[in-house]
């Protein structure tokens, strides 16, 4: 009698919980952990990207850290890229942050930007500084859309961007602003 009993109690607990189970409207979802935030900071950055072809540096990287920003991408602070296009001139570029993508030559330095060119025999030496640069080290191109002070030897002046194709040396500078300071005039005669 004691089976009969279980059993009833049973097959009654088991349609409670069918009936109860049919009249639920919403879906029971299974528990999924959340996608974890990391966060992180690498310190004393040092990469050297060489030439596949031919096995010589292309550039250096060197940061004072990499972090992840709040878009999730990895940033370095206090970037300086060394980079020796192959025709011979190299080029420092500085900046408070930098973004690199290695598969697509990317290169994004922002929070202002110092790009040296050293002099060479034929050339003086070049600094442009600016807020923000984009940079693409398999094109061997670099850009600005934003205002700049261009330094060439003694020569100074200003833009509102540029352009240049470092492996044909060719830069194009947007409008344009100098400031041409003349020689004092003397009152002397001439004969």
């Amino acid at each position: 009698m004691n089976v009969r009993i279980l059993a009833v109690l049973a097959v009654t607990a088991l349609a409670l919980a069918a009936w109860f189970y049919s009249r639920q409207e919403e879906p029971i979802k299974p528990a999924l952990p959340e996608k974890p935030t990391a966060s992180y900071e690498v310190t004393q950055i040092q990469a050297v990207q060489t030439n596949p072809e031919t096995g010589q540096t292309e550039y250096t990287v060197t940061a004072d850290s990499l972090v992840k920003n709040d878009a999730g991408e990895d940033e370095m602070r206090g970037a300086t890229v060394r980079w020796q296009p192959p025709q011979g001139e190299s080029f420092i570029l500085t900046a408070d942050k930098a973004q690199m993508n290695q598969e697509t030559g990317e290169l994004y330095l922002s929070n202002g930007f110092t790009m040296q060119r050293e002099a060479t025999a034929q050339k003086a030496a070049l600094t442009i500084q600016g807020r923000q640069l984009t940079a693409n080290t398999k094109q061997r191109t670099v850009s600005s859309q934003e205002p700049l002070t261009v330094v060439q030897g003694e020569d100074r002046f200003k833009a509102a961007g540029f352009s240049a194709n470092l492996a044909t040396g060719e830069y194009t500078f947007e409008r344009i602003e100098v400031l041409f300071n003349a020689p004092k005039r003397e009152d002397k005669s001439l004969f």
